[in-house]
């Protein structure tokens, strides 16, 4: 095989998104013929089943349904009617009064996983796209660490008479999420006493629930106006298209939310009717695979390359990793294959300064995803400040593609110091100008990718069944540091519980 064949531009898009894997050093009839060794015989049924969420989660015994979210059950389906719109507008209009009758000013998101990644990437990513109709200014937090330490940042700086909290958790029950909201009721205490307040008050006033469980929220004492619900069947994981993104409305508008569903919904239909050699989601599926199987990578950096994706690779970590981080088939029965890799990275740019030295000389093999802009509008500044910027994300791009280029072909200099071995396969996600609908597009296909690849290890993407065991285990220690038992664990457990 030539190598002219091996270094052929390989690419394909989708309306302002573009998939360039010419640097996984395979040609299209390579990756075709995997293609059909990998792919199971019945993976258009199952792909059409994902797609129209009638595909089984078989461990939980129920459908997995989060497609539905950006198209037949959008929050958002009816802006002039749906509970969620009208929360985002009261909030983002001035017109949400707290319970002392002052209006609503920050807004602080308290989730954990699912609950906080997606909403917090997505936030930051699009921040800039908030709508210009807005007449009140609202500030979204996110709080998701059950230490307290956000806490600790966030409420200093907000004003409990006029911050609202939204509590994310699909169970309503989440020790993380109400251990900060537990913490929280006391912070609000003394001044809704002062002002002749209760507890019940501020429940009424200053909280949304969103929630897989009503009755929990209502049990709470969260009005029905204030409670917004989506299926047991959207995963935490794949949930921030269902009203969990309530703080992506909040922090961005309806409007920027829709058009987010509709990059999504594009994708699934992409996803969905593309062959495979132009098919975004599929391509990034097998090139993973191959990787992962053939040339035996254990690992994916994500390395994107604009300060917006700055949260991609923890959100991608979650949605990858705890998706097909298993041992067990979707039947339960032991398998004896690597499955999903391990999923690293951060900001590109940063990382050239952090990490990139290992990637460049380092012993270990990786591959890559690298994600840019190719342009930014900045209409908001000067002319000669966008002339500035401009050449800001030129300088982006070209440090993309150089460090790029020499992971994947080395160089080799005079001596051992200026020797860069390369070698290292990657793909390039090329966004021509980032929209809320090419962020929405870029994430449901990184979705297909996973779900793609779970099929093709015969695992249920869909489950976490190790995080559920973590857990269960810390309530037993917990109960042991509360005195309310006196199980005994291993010597180093015990040294820590005895102080």
């Amino acid at each position: 095989m030539s190598t002219d064949s091996l270094h052929a531009l390989q690419r394909t898009s989708l309306e302002g998104l573009k998939l360039d894997w010419s640097y996984q050093f395979l040609t299209p009839q390579q990756l075709t013929d995997y293609a059909s060794k990998r792919l199971p015989e019945n993976f258009s049924d199952l792909r059409e089943q994902l797609i129209k969420g009638c595909f089984e989660n078989k461990s939980e015994g129920r459908q997995v349904t989060h497609t539905l979210s950006r198209s037949t059950e959008s929050v958002v389906k009816d802006p002039k009617t749906s509970k969620f719109a009208s929360i985002v507008r009261r909030l983002r209009s001035g017109n949400w009064l707290g319970a002392t009758g002052k209006p609503i000013t920050d807004i602080v998101n308290v989730g954990v996983g699912g609950s906080d990644l997606g909403p917090l990437m997505t936030s930051f990513a699009l921040g800039e796209f908030a709508s210009d109709v807005q007449q009140h200014k609202v500030t979204t937090h996110f709080v998701s660490s059950m230490d307290g330490g956000q806490l600790y940042a966030v409420l200093p700086v907000v004003n409990p008479e006029t911050t609202l909290f939204i509590i994310a958790s699909k169970s309503f029950g989440t020790i993380d999420t109400f251990a900060n909201i537990d913490t929280v009721r006391e912070w609000i205490k003394p001044a809704f006493y002062k002002a002749g307040k209760t507890e019940q008050d501020w429940v009424k006033d200053h909280i949304v629930g969103l929630s897989a469980n009503p009755k929990a929220m209502t049990d709470y004492g969260i009005p029905a106006a204030h409670q917004l619900t989506f299926s047991q069947s959207v995963g935490g994981r794949f949930s921030m298209w269902s009203a969990i993104g309530l703080s992506i409305a909040t922090t961005c508008g309806v409007r920027v939310f829709e058009r987010l569903l509709a990059g999504a919904r594009k994708m699934d239909e992409h996803f969905a009717t593309a062959p495979v050699e132009q098919n975004i989601p599929l391509l990034m599926a097998l090139t993973g695979l191959y990787n992962r199987e053939e040339r035996g990578i254990n690992n994916l950096a994500i390395l994107p390359y604009d300060g917006r994706f700055r949260h991609l690779p923890s959100y991608l970590q979650q949605l990858d990793m705890e998706s097909n981080g298993k041992q067990c088939n979707h039947n339960g029965e032991a398998i004896d294959y690597p499955t999903g890799p391990i999923i690293w990275g951060g900001f590109g740019p940063n990382g050239q300064h952090a990490f990139f030295q290992h990637l460049h000389q380092g012993y270990d093999s990786f591959s890559a995803d690298f994600v840019l802009v190719r342009r930014r509008e900045g209409p908001q500044f000067t002319e000669s400040v966008q002339e500035s910027l401009a050449q800001q994300q030129d300088l982006s791009v070209a440090n993309c593609l150089a460090h790029r280029r020499l992971m994947a072909f080395g160089y080799k200099g005079d001596s051992a110091r200026d020797y860069y071995p390369g070698g290292h396969p990657s793909n390039l996600l090329v966004i021509d100008e980032l929209t809320p609908e090419t962020f929405g597009a870029l994430i449901a296909a990184y979705e297909h990718k996973v779900f793609m690849q779970g099929v093709a290890w015969e695992l249920n993407s869909f489950d976490q069944p190790g995080v559920e065991r973590g857990k269960k285990i810390a309530v037993d220690v917990l109960k042991r540091m509360q005195g309310e038992t006196d199980t005994s664990f291993d010597p180093s457990t015990e040294a820590v519980l005895k102080g």
